[in-house]
């Protein structure tokens, strides 16, 4: 269980089933799950680069700009996906119901296809579990921005105190 979010032992089990399969099946190095404010919900395999909490946290800001960016050009579901290709990691980010952030970090020499394909059955056996989270966790709030830098300042600074 990710410290923070309190989620029943069965939404948890039943989330973790779904990422440590779509970890199996596409061949990726570490996939995050996150609540669409950026906290941690689960974590399948090991992150060589960077803190997850950090990564989860910075995802839901980038798909909080990628939906205002999509309503800028008229696009009415800004619910999808997109992707960062690296040198050498690439990683690949869904907007699942304006509840949960999949975020799919993987080699750049596995097929950006087989992550697609994967993900996508990932994201529809995800889907129905929003409602169950949103009944736990209550309704998500919408992006506010001054909050979203507040929470990722606050992030960095618990995780580089200034004594170090």
């Amino acid at each position: 269980m990710i410290q923070g979010l309190h989620i029943p032992e069965e939404l948890q089990d039943e989330i973790d089933y779904i990422l440590n399969h779509l970890a199996e099946k596409a061949r990726t190095d570490t996939i995050l799950l996150a609540d669409i404010s950026g906290q941690l919900i689960s974590i399948q395999g090991i992150m060589e680069e960077g803190i997850p909490a950090i990564v989860a946290a910075l995802a839901a800001g980038d798909v909080a700009a990628m939906a205002e960016l999509s309503s800028r050009i008229g696009e009415d579901d800004p619910h999808g996906s997109f992707f960062h290709e690296g040198e050498t990691m690439s990683i690949y980010l869904h907007n699942i119901a304006g509840s949960f952030i999949l975020i799919v970090i993987f080699r750049s020499e596995t097929p950006i296809g087989l992550v697609r394909l994967f993900a996508k059955r990932a994201v529809e056996q995800l889907l129905p579990l929003t409602k169950k989270f949103e009944e736990v966790m209550g309704p998500h709030k919408s992006y506010n921005p001054d909050e979203f830098s507040k929470g990722i300042t606050q992030e960095l600074d618990e995780t580089f105190p200034d004594d170090l």
